[in-house]
């Protein structure tokens, strides 16, 4: 009776939530009897368990929910509706084959074309322009802008910077003592006025007339390189020339004024004629002015000009100029060899005899030294050796040893070899040379050899066509002249750099089987007592003695 109670009990509250509901929910009554039947009476009920992941499994076998499956079939339009909205809900949340992944932070294959829709191109509807005009003027006329619109910042950009303004203050480096007119600083170039061109010209004349009458006091020519200095500036290529002339013909000592001519002549070297820049070379060469800028200067400007009225005479006055000062422009060379290579042998004898030995060894190509040496052979240069100026023959004689004992020739033509064979035959036989007196600094030093040192010296000995002093066993003692055995450098003060035809006399005495050794005659002049200029002879002897140092002078 009581079984029966409680299930008319269930009975009706069932039928009442489905009626409420729509849905008419079935009970499994004879399954509940039989769990019920030998289990004692009590509140606790055991239902069958499912596991999270097999009611999402079974979600998506179904397509619905498991509530559906256990309803009635038959039902209202309600039902049909619910599971209808459920599947859509469905299909527009539950994840595909595509979106599944192995990592939760990794990104799926179709990630990027998620959102591709919403950036698809559509109709753009534009609406048309109106049908009027507008037309909008504005005023740039250079006019001050009312107070109102002038930003503040304007006034501060537009002002000029301190560093150009100086507010009639003279620059640096005018005398203090006088007025500086800022206007006429400003003034366009005038032309050099008369009194300073007569001043020029008298300095001019004072130079060649004090040359002339053989006044070469070092005091007085200090005074014209002080006076120069001042009148340079001023001076025309021509008259800079000039003042060069003068200056290496009475052989000055002095570095200043010759580096202070070369500034002057790279202003001036633009235009310049062809003859005029030749002039220039060959005046460089003889002072011994080795200045890169002003020689690539002068050497793009021979370059423009090789072709118009240069002649042979003057290309060989090129070669010979870089040959002795020891510099090149690649150009420059390339182009007088390209050009003078094929007239080798049309030269004359004395044009022959205007290439120097050092020009053919150093600047002279294989294939233009070959010609030019065949051209010589081919006039007989230097033979018969009796019938020869003593000058010509030593240049031939200087070559033949260059030749001989400091090149190395790939292949020289058989009539040059035999002309240098008889050459060297004939002058070794026929031309005497009597060897050169010795210095007054050469006497000191023979002095000190002798009788401070103790050591056996011979003044002089003839090798070949080289004089060699104080010879003392296989060495020789070469005393240098600082003016006349180095270049002029614009940093003479920190490099000494030795002429190219003193190079070329210690290169040939050294493959003549002599040890050199060199004492700069300046360093040695300074020297007052016996005992500074025996440790100074001692220092060179046993190779401890630097050239380019300066020694510190005694107290005297």
């Amino acid at each position: 009776a009581l079984g029966q109670a409680r299930r008319r009990a269930r009975t009706s509250r069932e039928s009442g939530a489905g009626a409420m509901a729509g849905v008419v929910v079935p009970v499994a009554l004879p399954a509940f009897e039989a769990s019920t039947a030998g289990a004692p009476l009590t509140a606790r009920r055991n239902y069958p368990r499912s596991r999270p992941g097999e009611r999402g499994a079974q979600l998506l076998r179904s397509g619905r929910p498991a509530s559906s499956s256990r309803s009635r079939p038959g039902s209202g339009s309600g039902r049909q509706d619910g599971e209808e909205s459920f599947n859509k809900f469905l299909n527009r949340t539950a994840p595909g084959q595509e979106d599944l992944k192995e990592n939760i932070f990794d990104k799926s294959a179709v990630e990027p074309y998620r959102h591709e829709v919403q950036y698809m191109a559509t109709h753009i509807s534009i609406a048309p322009p109106e049908e009027k005009l507008e037309l909008t003027l504005k005023d740039r006329r250079n006019r001050p802008l009312p107070a109102t619109l002038r930003p503040q910042a304007l006034d501060v950009l537009e002002r000029s910077l301190r560093c150009t303004e100086r507010g009639r203050r003279a620059p640096t480096g005018h005398p203090a003592d006088q007025f500086y007119d800022e206007a006429a600083a400003r003034a366009p170039p005038q032309p050099i006025p008369h009194a300073t061109q007569k001043l020029e010209n008298e300095f001019l004349e004072t130079l060649e007339q004090s040359l002339r009458d053989n006044q070469l006091l070092p005091v007085m020519w200090d005074q014209y390189a002080k006076r120069a200095e001042e009148l340079l500036i001023t001076m025309s290529l021509e008259k800079v020339l000039r003042v060069l002339k003068t200056f290496v013909q009475a052989r000055y000592r002095g570095p200043d004024v010759y580096t202070l001519i070369g500034s002057e002549l790279a202003k001036e070297i633009r235009g310049a004629s062809s003859a005029r820049l030749c002039q220039v070379l060959h005046w460089l060469s003889r002072a011994g002015l080795r200045d890169q800028t002003l020689m690539t200067l002068t050497g793009n400007e021979t370059l423009l000009r090789l072709h118009d009225d240069f002649v042979l005479d003057m290309y060989i006055e090129v070669l010979n100029v870089h040959a002795k000062l020891d510099v090149r422009n690649p150009r420059l060379i390339s182009a007088v060899l390209r050009d003078l290579t094929p007239h080798f042998a049309e030269l004359s004898r004395e044009q022959v005899c205007s290439i120097a030995p050092l020009t053919a060894m150093n600047v002279l190509s294989e294939q233009s030294r070959i010609a030019y040496l065949s051209r010589c052979a081919d006039l007989g240069m230097g033979l018969p050796a009796r019938m020869t100026r003593p000058e010509v023959l030593r240049q031939f004689r200087l070559l033949e040893d260059c030749l001989r004992l400091d090149y190395h020739p790939t292949t020289l033509p058989n009539v040059v070899q035999l002309w240098l064979a008889n050459l060297k035959q004939e002058a070794d036989a026929q031309d005497i040379i009597e060897p050169t007196p010795l210095t007054l600094v050469e006497e000191d030093i023979l002095r000190i050899l002798r009788e401070e040192m103790d050591i056996a010296v011979t003044p002089s000995l003839q090798d070949g066509i080289l004089t060699l002093h104080l010879v003392m066993g296989k060495a020789v003692l070469e005393v240098l002249d600082s003016h006349g055995d180095h270049y002029v450098t614009p940093a003479m003060g920190g490099q000494r750099l030795l002429r190219a035809d003193t190079k070329l006399r210690q290169r040939l005495l050294w493959r003549r089987g002599w040890r050199v050794l060199t004492l700069d005659e300046d360093e040695w002049t300074r020297l007052k007592d016996d005992i500074f200029k025996k440790d100074l002879l001692e220092a060179v002897l046993t190779g401890h003695h630097n050239p380019g140092s300066r020694r510190q002078l005694p107290p005297h």
